[in-house]
């Protein structure tokens, strides 16, 4: 195809980009007559092959200077020696992976433009590069390149544009890198460079785009970074970097974009920010920065996108009226207080019409109404001001004008919802989220208009009734339903798509066959409802099902095994405080990623199966309190090293004790991640276990993740307490009342020092109190009573504040806050008697010794006279005897006879 330019010997332009209809081979013969070329492209095409079999038949054209082959697939390098005048290369976006075709950079001393991104070159940028000193653009970004960028960098004085970014780069930027005084793009981005920000990027007072984002970059904002006077992009983001945001920043007149999001930089933001006219971009949220919200912000009219949220803000809004550019405002997760109202009025003032789209402030402390201005953003197309103090009454007035609106969340103020039903919006929205906020009545007509409504959030609010008839249809085309915690009663309605949560209300009834249909939902939360009926196996088919919890009901009959197939996404399973019976159902051994499994208080017969602790090794909260189970609990049971709350309290439960139980990992160290136990991509559902704590049944959300407990208590346990159980330094809470257990309390029970309660109550202990009690300062209840336990009670550190019935029913132990401990002590007026009755007992003794003395010598004596082949045999032992003493002496005396010769 390509034959014809055979006879094109003098043309020296030739573009064949994106022909995609010839080969390697045929652009290999065409190059060979064409002496005279002096540009080439041949980008996106799909050429294969090596880039030497194209470079081999175009060297003898030493004139070429533009070469483009970026698109397409060639490898390999470009051979030495050739094509020594090109001043353009474009290599990107090939299959180049060798970094050695960087050493041909030496010999293309005339090269001003090279593009080598987007292929997956690895290995080190060789320092060779820094000889390509007539080098004006560098591209090298996205690829596999690692190691350090070379001091050598530095030499490319004439330098305009560095792009080393989406490499595995490590170590610091070179300081010479101040000597790059032309370059007006460096972006180092999507590395992972280490180390400060040398003050020498100061020197590049050319730069226009800096971009240093996502990489590992610690320390301060250089205050040298003011001196880039031209600069219009900044990007700072994803790093390490603290300290303060320098003032010098004001000096950058020509700013557009600032995006120093998610460092850890603290500080207030400086007023010279508010210098900066032609800013149009400013992300500085996910950092620590605190203070106030500089006044001279709001006067900032080129202002599109304004990001400072999860920050440490406080104060007031400043005045926004100047804002009539601003798409998007995001100050939530901060302290920011005040009012709404004379923040945004200025913004229906806007001769355009405001531009505001995304107006989002959750988490703040904001109070006061929303102000009906709002109502006048026609573009809006999103707002949150959620988990605020917000009062007053929401009317039809607040939504005019909102044409546009998507999202609309104001859920967790105290809001008076007054919206009529039937009200007809201007919107159809996606979102709505109105929980805990002030509805009441029944539930809203006006909800059934919103036909492109994936998402509803009603908890809360205190609707009562039953949910209309057309809601049972409208409720299928829902991505998220949550209604729980209100008063609403009837047949529960079809399950959405994704997450439902109807709990803390009063719907009756079994569960819709329908819901075995939701084979994408994550969520179910059925809780605290008045479901009856047995349980039916529609969870068996919804594989992505990752939190079930249907505890708190009237279920009765046996939880349904699931033959065929099962819910292998389980992460949450509540069934506690039902009438189920029956056995543990073996299809959870199926469930691995199973985090928390709750199937406390119901009349389960069985005994606890060994796959528990073979197959749920993710396991971190096992319930199994109140049922029938029986058996001894399973040595293996320790392989779940994940455990932090182990119940299995209220059973029959029988045998000693695993010595293994000290080998909970989870309990030996300290819990310290306040994150949430189980992560599912939820929106208000809070995992929640309740524990029986100090004698009192305590429900744990937010914290549970700190938790660590075991309750073994109201068993037939027996045996002693392993001492291996005082290696869980973690453990908070501990409970082994009511049980037959026996022996000593270990000694090493003190070094438990993050005991807050401890209950060894109802056994049969013996022996003393350990003194290392005294050790477990944050222990504030005990309970030792109805043992055999003896000697004195420590009272040292908190076993002082305990009163006496933590000791109750031990009658061998003595002390505070029991009796003192008995010393027996001679009155003074019987001390003369009592050294009498000394003296008696004395002559007594002696009298006996003397008369025992005389006994038995006569006994001997007589026995010697009367007996004959007794005294025969007596005085024959003396004579023997006297034979052996003086047999030894002699050979004694004849071994010292020669030493006393000697000496004299």
């Amino acid at each position: 195809m390509l034959s014809w330019l055979s006879n094109a010997t003098s043309l020296e332009n030739l573009v064949l980009s994106g022909c995609w209809s010839f080969t390697i081979e045929s652009v290999q013969v065409a190059l060979g007559a064409l002496s005279n070329l002096k540009e080439l492209d041949l980008s996106f095409n799909s050429l294969k092959g090596e880039i030497r079999e194209i470079l081999n038949n175009v060297s003898s054209s030493s004139g070429l200077k533009h070469l483009d082959l970026s698109w397409n697939q060639l490898s390999g390098d470009i051979p030495p020696g050739s094509l020594r005048d090109l001043e353009y290369l474009d290599l990107s976006l090939n299959l180049i992976v060798d970094v050695h075709i960087l050493a041909s950079l030496g010999n293309l001393t005339n090269l001003r433009h090279l593009d080598l991104g987007g292929n997956s070159i690895s290995g080190e940028i060789p320092p060779i590069v820094g000889d390509a000193v007539r080098l004006e653009y560098l591209d090298l970004s996205n690829n596999g390149i690692n190691g350090k960028i070379p001091q050598a960098i530095g030499n490319l004085s004439n330098l305009l544009e560095l792009d080393l970014s989406g490499n595995k780069i490590v170590g610091r930027i070179p300081p010479s890198i101040g000597n790059l005084t032309n370059l007006v793009y460096l972006d180092l981005s999507y590395n992972n460079i280490v180390g400060w920000i040398p003050p020498s990027i100061g020197n590049l007072t050319n730069l226009v785009h800096l971009d240093l984002s996502r990489n590992n970059i610690v320390g301060w904002i250089p205050p040298s970074i003011g001196n880039l006077t031209n600069l219009v992009h900044l990007d700072l983001s994803m790093n390490n970097i603290s300290g303060y945001i320098p003032e010098t920043l004001g000096t950058l007149i020509h700013m557009e974009e600032l995006n120093l999001f998610n460092n850890s930089i603290s500080g207030q933001i400086p007023e010279t920010i508010g210098d900066l006219q032609n800013l149009r971009i400013l992300f500085l949220s996910n950092n620590h920065i605190s203070g106030q919200i500089p006044k001279k912000i709001g006067k900032l009219h080129r202002w599109q996108y304004l990001d400072m949220s999860y920050n440490n803000l406080s104060g007031q809004i400043p005045t926004m009226g100047d804002l009539c550019n601003l798409t998007m405002l995001d100050l939530s997760r901060n302290n920011i207080g005040g009012e709404l109202i004379n923040s945004f009025n200025g913004l229906s003032t806007c001769s355009r019409g405001a531009s505001l789209s995304s107006l989002v402030m959750k988490g703040n402390n904001l109070s006061g109404i929303i102000p009906l201005s709002m109502g006048q953003l026609s573009q809006l197309y999103e707002v949150d001001l959620s988990s605020n103090s917000l009062t007053g009454n929401i009317t039809e007035a607040h939504f005019l004008n909102l044409t546009s609106l998507s999202e609309l969340i104001i859920a967790s103020n105290s809001l008076n919802i007054m919206l009529p039903n039937d009200w007809r919006p201007p919107f159809n929205a996606s979102i709505i989220d109105m929980s805990f906020c002030h509805l009441r009545g029944k539930f809203p007509t006006w909800i059934q208009t919103q036909q492109q409504l994936q998402s509803l959030y009603l908890s809360g609010v205190g609707v009562s009734g039953n949910l209309p008839i057309w809601f049972s249809n409208f409720s299928k085309g829902l991505n998220n339903l949550y209604l729980s915690s209100n008063h609403l009663t009837g047949q529960l309605p079809s399950a959405p798509l994704f997450m439902l949560d109807l709990s803390n209300n009063s719907f009756v009834g079994p569960i819709p066959l329908d819901f075995r249909e939701a084979t994408n939902l994550k969520l179910l939360s059925l809780s605290h409802n008045h479901i009856n009926d047995s349980l039916s196996p529609f969870f068996c088919n919804i594989y992505s099902l990752e939190v079930l919890d249907l505890s708190n009901n009237h279920l009765i009959g046996k939880v349904p095994e699931c033959h065929n197939s099962f819910p292998t996404s389980l992460r949450s399973l509540h069934l506690n405080n039902n009438n189920l019976s029956g056995t543990i159902p073996s299809f959870l051994k199926y469930c691995d990623q199973l985090i928390n499994l709750d199937l406390g208080e119901n009349k389960l017969f069985d005994k606890i199966p060994k796959w528990i602790g073979r197959n749920l090794s993710s396991l971190k909260v096992l319930r199994l309190r109140s049922n029938l189970l029986y058996g001894v609990i399973p040595e293996n049971i320790v392989n779940l090293t994940s455990l932090q709350v182990l119940d299995l309290s209220s059973n029959n439960l029988s045998g000693s004790l695993p010595s293994s139980l000290g080998n909970f990992t989870a309990m030996v160290e300290i819990q310290n991640d306040t994150r949430s136990m189980i992560h599912v991509i939820t929106y208000y559902y809070t995992e929640s276990i309740l524990i029986t704590i100090k004698g009192l049944n305590v429900t744990y959300t937010t914290i549970l993740s700190l938790m660590t407990c075991i309750d073994l208590s109201n068993n037939h346990l027996s045996g002693e307490i392993p001492k291996e159980l005082t290696k869980l330094l973690g453990l908070r809470f501990l409970n082994l009342s009511k049980n037959h257990l026996t022996g000593r309390i270990p000694e090493k029970m003190g070094d438990m020092t993050l005991l807050e309660s401890l209950d060894l109550s109802v056994n049969s202990l013996t022996g003393e109190i350990p003194s290392s009690f005294s050790s477990m300062h944050f222990l504030a209840r005990l309970n030792l009573s109805y043992n055999n336990l003896s000697g004195k009670i420590p009272t040292s550190g908190q076993l002082s504040t305990f009163d006496l019935w933590t000791y109750v029913g031990n009658k061998d132990l003595c002390g505070t806050p029991l009796p003192d401990c008995h010393v027996y002590q001679t009155p003074p007026d019987a001390r003369v008697k009592h050294e009498d009755d000394e003296k008696l007992e004395k002559l007594l003794e002696y009298t006996s010794i003397v008369v025992g003395f005389v006994v038995g010598f006569w006994l001997f004596i007589g026995t010697l006279i009367m007996k004959q082949a007794i005294r025969f045999t007596f005085f024959r032992w003396i004579d023997k005897a006297s034979d052996l003493i003086y047999a030894q002496f002699a050979v004694n005396l004849a071994k010292l006879k020669p030493k006393w010769q000697t000496t004299t």
